[in-house]
């Protein structure tokens, strides 16, 4: 989708920008460092504007070498449990230490991805997206579970 026909200043414009510029791979990588450092424009400028073939090496290498953004861990039960009872007692944008402490534990075990909880900021704004992305990611992981349990009971 070309995000130059959208109006700047409108949501769908900004959600374009976003998926344009998600790193989905390695491919994407090498793609942002051949742009950052020029190399793409002597590509073009020798290949006359024809296919090098970038696109499809770079949907190759992200199709090998993908970002990993899923879960690779299942939530025991008790973790389950306890995201259950942090949901309903939560809110938003803001977090308490044990909060904090109990969100970098479980996104750790769940995406394998490690935070330290004494570096957040309680008054951060940093610290605040950082604790929100976990918090959307881990509520992503919780609702597929609450969905498997409604089509358990379906059945």
């Amino acid at each position: 989708m070309d995000c130059n026909k959208l109006d700047k200043r409108t949501k769908a414009y900004k959600e374009c920008i976003k998926q344009q510029n998600e790193i989905k791979g390695l491919g994407d990588v090498v793609e942002k460092i051949t742009e950052i450092t020029g190399i793409k424009k002597v590509v073009e400028v020798f290949t006359g504007g024809k296919d090098c073939g970038c696109q499809k090496r770079k949907e190759k290498l992200n199709d090998m070498f993908p970002i990993r953004k899923k879960p690779i861990r299942c939530l025991t039960e008790q973790q389950y449990l306890q995201y259950k009872e942090y949901r309903k007692t939560r809110t938003l944008n803001v977090w308490n230490e044990s909060e904090i402490h109990f969100l970098v534990k479980l996104y750790a075990h769940v995406f394998a991805i490690q935070y330290k909880a004494n570096d957040f900021c309680r008054n951060c704004q940093g610290s605040a997206k950082i604790l929100l992305n976990i918090s959307k990611s881990l509520d992503k992981v919780y609702e597929t579970y609450e969905k498997d349990m409604q089509d358990l009971k379906m059945e």
